[in-house]
């Protein structure tokens, strides 16, 4: 079992032993044995930790001594690499980009369930069950339904993974696939707090189980996939299938995703101390759940053991209201007869097991009036329809308003002011309307048109080519005021320490700022006038506000927040514009000069730039004293890359942000994408797409070392 006191062992163990980082471990003179050791048990200590918070729920440690437990930890590996265990904690934190994904085939094929989607098919299913066992029974000791014990679960609604242990250690993750063979998700899973890495027995395993999305989780995606007018997940299955098949497994890790195990593929085998293997039988799946229980792994939770389908039936209509309160979405309940034998005489068929059955419940649904269409603006500017629905109670919540996400989904759907809808709950959590009852619909009904401007501020609303969302540009607009301050304020931009959001939501709350340029307006008798605000904040933001006035061209632009335009974008225009004016004036030819800039981008620009409202918030800006004192915020330390433009792709030996300050520094561009005119392409390990495209092109294409010895580094 695991230990509970894992806590309070850590500080012994602190003491005398290499203290917080691997460069304090070289600097003590610890030993490669003593270095070892300390990985050896920061590995192990965090991983049970991870157990304790994320299974059990039960944390056991407060967040500081995690965080320094884990900092140490990856200080020691980064010193001593050779050291670093498979099961080690930090490797659910890194991004590793796949050019795409291998093949694994299952020791055993992974199946699909049979689907019942009535309480007939039930009784039909334990029929077939007791003719089947039946059989070879002699007449008075027939089975009735009260001796057929099953195991009843939760069916997750997710994505379907096979996950293979050699003596204790994670070995890999493979999708379903075809049954036979899945796609290799390994680095992906491992980023999943809630998959051991490394088992509390030295066990060879395999087991299958649900990765899941928690429907909270899915919300706040869709609402930032919304906002980003980016396509919208349709449930938390495919948001999870999606995830789970990213290519940077930093993404995956950004997702949140979680697990359930429901089924042990072969009988485990568990080395002894001694060497010695010994393999474990089940008498019941119910008994192999515990084992996994007590092993590491999380399992369906409430799973009940019940004799005969009366019972099974009973329980599947309570949870029929139950399910909707959990945070994650289950679509029916899995029934399985719980004794192996009999799972082993009523065997299989060549697509499911005999012995299980999937119940399904029906998507719960209600109809209602969209009494009418409103236009919400987001804080990034984005222009969400909104029905207004006349209220109706589904999944036991007053429902009164749905999402209809863009202009797009409304033409697809027909979607209209007036309309007889259909609604139901993606996730059991957010309404969406699923069809709209056209023949009830009154004869004078008129298509929705999304606005042309903007209802906050009265701006142009604008649809990028090749977005669905259409987007507010305006400095000035009332909705975007507090997001836009922030990142004007935040390190991103002029970087003015102690101007967080919080702060930002004050001051706009005491109509000290109006806009973002009225931030470097700010005085010290300003902040004096907000609640808890003391003379020494009051002097400490002012001085930041009047020193941080003196900014870069790159800084500065980054600071607008130009759709499409990120820092590295802002590099690129900086180093070719070398002031605002001349960016200001450029022509969209003139813009698609730049190697970073393709139309989209140059079309943005052109059209942020020459909008009347942006044009008075900037002059408003430079009127404050703001003053553009470089054209970089990067140090120049030679001009050897001057005019040359880089493509980086693939794993380098060092972090690539480093390796774009570097080409910076000495005069050069770090571009996103690859064209005619790039001068270099740097390919790294597994490069991608760009290293294609390079050759197709006949770009150049460098190793870091080549770059190093451009710059003069290395001979």
């Amino acid at each position: 079992m695991v230990d509970d006191t894992i806590g309070l062992n850590f500080e012994d163990k602190t003491r005398g032993a290499a203290s917080a980082s691997g460069a304090d471990n070289e600097a003590t003179g610890a030993s490669a044995a003593e270095a070892c050791e300390r990985i050896k048990f920061l590995t192990e200590f965090i991983n049970k930790c991870d157990y304790q918070y994320y299974v059990l729920n039960r944390p056991s440690v407060s967040d500081v001594e995690y965080d320094r437990a884990m900092a140490e930890l990856v200080g020691l590996e980064k010193t001593h690499p050779n050291f670093k265990l498979l099961q080690s904690p930090t490797l659910r934190v890194s991004g590793v980009a796949a050019k795409e994904f291998g093949q694994i085939t299952h020791e055993t094929q992974m199946l699909s369930l049979a689907n019942s989607y009535s309480i007939g098919d039930l009784i039909d299913f334990e029929t077939r069950i007791l003719k089947e066992l039946n059989i070879a029974r002699p007449p008075g000791e027939e089975l009735k339904s009260e001796d057929i014990p099953y195991c009843v679960e939760l069916k997750i609604d997710g994505a379907s993974i096979s996950l293979t242990y050699e003596r204790g250690n994670l070995k890999s993750a493979a999708t379903r696939g075809d049954g036979r063979t899945g796609e290799d998700v390994t680095a992906n899973v491992i980023t999943i707090k809630q998959v051991p890495l490394r088992l509390i027995s030295d066990c060879d395993l395999s087991v299958r189980g649900e990765i899941y999305m928690p429907r909270h989780v899915f919300a706040d995606l869709n609402a930032v996939r919304e906002e980003e007018g980016e396509q919208v997940f349709a449930n938390p299955r495919n948001a999870a299938a999606g995830s789970l098949r990213q290519l940077d497994s930093s993404v995956t890790a950004e997702r949140k995703l979680n697990i359930f195990l429901y089924n042990v593929a072969k009988p485990p085998v568990i080395h002894e101390t001694g060497g010695e293997a010994r393999e474990i039988k089940f008498a019941a799946h119910s008994q192999s759940l515990e084992f996994l229980i007590e092993s590491g792994f999380r399992v369906s939770p409430d799973y009940a053991v019940l004799n005969g389908m009366t019972a099974v039936i009973a329980h599947i209509e309570k949870w029929d209201k139950l399910r909707h309160s959990l945070d994650y979405d289950t679509d029916g309940m899995v029934v399985k007869v719980d004794n192996l034998a009999y799972q082993q005489a009523l065997g299989f068929t060549a697509r499911s097991p005999r012995f299980a059955m999937a119940y399904k419940y029906a998507p719960e649904r209600a109809e209602t009036v969209i009494e009418s269409i409103q236009i919400q603006v987001g804080k990034k500017g984005t222009l969400t329809p909104v029905a207004n629905l006349r209220p109706v109670v589904l999944s036991g919540t007053k429902i009164a308003r749905a999402s209809l996400h863009n202009a797009d989904e409304i033409k697809a759907k027909d979607i209209r002011e007036g309309d007889c809808v259909i609604i139901e709950k993606a996730g059991e959590i957010i309404p969406q309307v699923i069809e709209v009852i056209t023949a009830r619909r009154s004869p004078d009904s008129k298509e929705f048109v999304m606005p042309e401007k903007c209802p906050a501020c009265g701006a142009a609303a604008v649809r990028n080519e090749g977005e669905a969302a259409y987007r507010c540009l305006s400095l000035s607009c009332p909705a975007q005021l507090i997001r836009k301050a922030a990142y004007f304020a935040s390190k991103h931009a002029l970087d003015l320490e102690g101007f967080g959001e919080k702060i930002i939501e004050t001051l706009v709350e005491h109509k000290l700022v109006g806009d973002m340029a009225d931030i470097l307006n700010l005085k010290y008798e300003d902040f004096l006038k907000l609640p808890r605000f003391k003379e020494k904040l009051a002097s400490k933001l002012t001085l930041e506000i009047e020193t941080k006035k003196n900014t870069t061209l790159n800084r500065f632009i980054a600071a607008l927040q130009i759709p499409f335009v990120g820092e590295t974008t802002a590099s690129a225009l900086a180093t070719h514009f070398k002031s605002f004016d001349h960016l200001a004036e450029a022509s969209v030819e003139e813009l698609l000069m730049v190697n970073e800039i393709g139309e989209k981008i140059a079309a943005s620009l052109n059209r942020f730039l020459k909008d009347e409202a942006n044009i008075n918030i900037i002059n408003k800006i430079f009127a404050s004293g703001l003053k553009i004192a470089a054209i970089s915020s990067v140090n120049k330390t030679s001009e050897r890359l001057k005019n040359k433009s880089f493509v980086i792709t693939g794993t380098l030996p060092v972090p690539r942000a480093a390796v774009e300050e570097l080409i910076e520094s000495h005069g050069g561009t770090s571009v996103s994408s690859v064209s005619k005119k790039t001068s270099y392409v740097i390919a790294g390990e597994a490069p991608g797409s760009k290293y294609d495209k390079a050759v197709k092109l006949g770009v150049e294409v460098i190793s870091y070392p080549d770059l190093l010895k451009m710059i003069e580094l290395i001979n």
